[in-house]
């Protein structure tokens, strides 16, 4: 069979597999390729051509494909990734004009594909940049051709049955208007953005041709199937915890076509909340091979029936309450929803006919609320290492949603607030964070745990109080919660937007770019509950009283050092403030750094904290605490082994380092130091405290280093300021790790620096005189 079909009521199609794959890998590129003679080169290269190769007597070139194709061809790749055996070949394919019809025209489709019971017709528009357009004139166009089209495909196929088609106008860059949403939906025309392609695209990564019924089941939803008419099974009814429930025995064939699993990466607003998370590809194949090797799972798999179904009762055990009877599947796509178990339905999913026969087990509750669902789910799977706890904490905007436990509500309405802002196109944050089973990105990077962390500290949505029992309003607090995320969307929106517009570059670069990162956005959501929390106390205002856009107003003179820093002090300038250390105090210095920027035009502009702040930068500080630290570890150590010495005489360092794994460590490190100095230099700073706590060594070392911390009664041996000292040595000795000089720590090296050394020094006195 030729690998492309030329027929006379459609354009070529590809129905090879050959075919396909030549296709394929010509649409996958972003770029187009082409050879010419070296003498047509220059010509090229004007035209936008860039240099690829140079060959014996000619160059290969290759050229960025424009806005619209590429959207084509990624429309074309999900297709043929679905498994569809039949896909267009080429760019300017079309439907010719009906023989019967002369004021036909030919009508171009972009992507049209075709299994054995659905066709998908898609017509593509895209823009440049983000933003809105008119698609009215677009959507009434497709619509006058849809009879056209429709007899093309039936002319063209005349022995198949009678297809499904599914209409879908594919956009990029473009942001619909809600009339254009309804018109295409009166008229049964799909919209497909790039949030839907990215997600069916991801899922086609993690299932296979299977990804197929999940697509099938968004565009197909509530559409009968033939083939599954008046089908019916032996069946048990009961009751569990109050709910209906349906035990039976079906294939994974009929299941698969009405099924529907709701990805909380999907997460259509239609199906909150959404709690599955995307299938692993790899646990499909693991599960597919197990079955093909005879292997058959004992347990059931747990699905909601959306309608109600038919049940012909035949008799019921009045013990139990249970009925047998025959239950009738239901036989349209996305009636049956998967609760638990999607793996091990997905994994029939790519087997042969014999293997999609088998039995598999089901119980099926009917009706069940998909907030219900979701509980089930979480109950099922809380305990689960399979499960992400982002995922759980994503559910979170949803399951929690009017909790009368503070925590739990700003919980909930900051997840929620998080998910609005990555869903609003054309606004800063949108498909900028991270969604459960899609790939993180350099552009897409933040995360829904890390950016609630940041909101929950700064209070915009309000705090928990008196041990987290109460609920204290915040400055975005509005009537309800609902209007609580849509106010504090509105005003962070507005107030990204002031960073974004200042450096457009810096912000899309996300982790690249140091500004669009979590640590970045977190630092700036704790700026602007600082500005305004000065704005209430210096103004004299309530912040809830005012719009956002009033509010911004107030906020928006505090940001102009920043906003010309960003504009105009280049990459430095951006590292400088955005480019902290991992760990608990990145997030603290990135803040504070900003506020710092403030001050400039607002001196006084001083949050909690920032004080302490700045008194941990004074290189002054610094420096005196790398310096005490030296000298205190330095000299206890000289002065532990000096009284070892003293005691023990030439076999000090075996009596005196008492387990024989540190001398054995030391001796390690003194062979691979070529300075070779004595062993003592090689023991471990906090290993001299159990040396110097030892029953036997203890009297010896009292007087000295029996040191009770600051406020506290004393214990018998107090020697917790060793402890404490070794953990600040790791701050100059790893300054990668992220953590710094607190102004405590300032202080408590004052302080234990003079008790050491006076006590040193005494005892020092005190042998002198013995000696003399």
């Amino acid at each position: 069979m030729a690998d492309i079909e030329h027929g006379r009521y459609l354009s070529p199609m590809v129905n090879t597999m050959t075919g396909r794959r030549a296709e394929h890998r010509r649409r996958a590129r972003s770029y187009e390729l082409t050879s010419v003679p070296h003498a047509e080169v220059e010509q090229l290269l004007q035209d936008g051509w860039r240099h690829a190769k140079t060959l014996k007597t000619r160059t290969r070139l290759r050229r960025e494909k424009a806005h619209d194709e590429q959207l084509e061809d990624s429309i074309w790749c999900l297709l043929y990734k679905l498994g569809y055996p039949e896909l267009s070949h080429g760019r300017g394919f079309s439907v010719p004009a009906r023989p019967r019809a002369p004021r036909d025209s030919p009508q171009p489709i972009a992507v049209l594909a075709r299994d054995e019971e659905t066709v998908i017709v898609v017509r593509c528009r895209s823009q440049q940049s983000p933003g809105p357009r008119d698609l009215a004139g677009e959507i009434g166009d497709f619509a006058s051709v849809k009879t056209q089209i429709t007899a093309g495909i039936k002319r063209h196929w005349t022995a198949a049955p009678k297809p499904k088609i599914v209409w879908i106008l594919a956009t990029q860059n473009i942001v619909w208007a809600t009339p254009d949403l309804a018109k295409a939906d009166r008229h049964s025309i799909h919209a497909l953005t790039e949030r839907e392609i990215t997600y069916f695209r991801e899922l086609a990564s993690h299932l296979g041709t299977a990804a197929r019924y999940q697509f099938l089941a968004e565009f197909l939803e509530g559409q009968k199937i033939p083939a599954l008419g008046g089908r019916a099974v032996p069946a048990l009814r009961g009751k569990l915890g109050g709910l209906k429930y349906y035990s039976f025995v079906t294939t994974p064939r009929d299941l698969l076509k009405i099924a529907f699993v709701n990805h909380r990466t999907r997460k259509d607003p239609q199906a909150l909340p959404s709690y599955q998370r995307l299938m692993a590809r790899s646990r499909l194949r693991n599960i597919g091979t197990f079955i093909q090797n005879g292997g058959f799972f004992p347990t059931n798999l747990l699905v909601n029936f959306k309608n109600p179904v038919r049940f012909d009762p035949a008799a019921t055990d009045a013990r139990t309450g249970v009925t047998y009877g025959h239950l009738y599947l239901p036989n349209r796509y996305k009636s049956t929803w998967i609760i638990d178990g999607q793996h091990r339905l997905y994994g029939y999913s790519g087997l042969d006919d014999a293997f999609l026969q088998q039995n598999v087990l089901i119980v099926a509750f009917e009706q069940l609320p998909i907030r219900d669902e979701a509980d089930l789910f979480v109950v099922i799977n809380h305990e689960q290492k399979s499960v992400p706890r982002t995922l759980l904490d994503d559910l979170q905007g949803d399951l929690r949603w009017g909790s009368k436990v503070p925590t739990e509500r700003i919980g909930a309405m900051t997840a929620r607030l998080v998910g609005q802002l990555n869903e609003e196109f054309g606004q800063p944050l949108y498909n900028r964070v991270t969604r459960q089973g899609i790939r993180p990105t350099v552009h897409c990077c933040l995360t829904l745990p890390q950016l609630k962390i940041g909101l929950v500290r700064s209070g915009l949505l309000g705090r928990a109080v008196d041990s987290g029992k109460r609920y204290e309003v915040g400055p975005l607090t509005a009537s309800t919660d609902e209007a609580t995320v849509k106010r504090s969307a509105e005003f962070l929106n507005a107030y990204f937007a002031l960073w974004t517009q200042a450096n457009p570059n810096a912000w899309m670069a996300g982790r690249d770019g140091f500004v669009c990162t979590n640590v970045g956005v977190q630092g700036q959501i704790l700026l602007a509950s600082s500005i305004i929390q000065h704005v209430e106390d210096t103004l004299n205002v309530v912040a809830r009283d005012l719009t956002p856009t009033a509010l911004l107003t107030l906020v928006e003179p505090f940001l102009e050092p920043i906003v010309v820093g960003l504009r105009m002090g280049g990459e430095s300038w951006v590292r400088e403030r955005f480019k902290v250390k991992y760990g608990t105090g990145g997030l603290r210095q990135c803040h504070f750094r900003l506020v710092r920027d403030v001050r400039e035009i607002a001196p006084d502009f001083l949050p909690d904290g920032f004080d302490d702040w700045l008194e941990e930068q004074s290189e002054e500080n610094i420096e005196r605490a790398e310096s005490q630290l030296k000298e205190l570890t330095k000299q206890v150590h000289a002065y532990v082994f000096r009284i070892l010495r003293s005691r023990y005489g030439d076999a000090y360092f075996d009596k005196g380092v008492w387990k024989k794994q540190w001398r054995v460590d030391a001796y390690s490190k003194q062979q691979d130091d070529p300075q070779r100095l004595p062993m003592e230099y090689y023991v471990e700073f906090i290993q001299l405290k159990e040396i110097v706590e030892k029953a036997k060594h203890w009297p010896w070392f009292k007087d000295v280093l029996d040191i009770p911390e600051r406020g506290d009664k004393g214990k018998a041996k107090n020697l917790g300021w060793l402890v404490r000292l070794n953990v600040l040595r790791r701050i100059p000795a790893h300054p990668a790790e992220g953590r710094d000089f607190r102004v405590e720590d300032f202080e408590y090296l004052n302080w234990i620096h003079g008790e050491f050394f006076a006590r040193y020094r005494a005892a020092e006195a005190e042998r002198q005189n013995e000696g003399g």
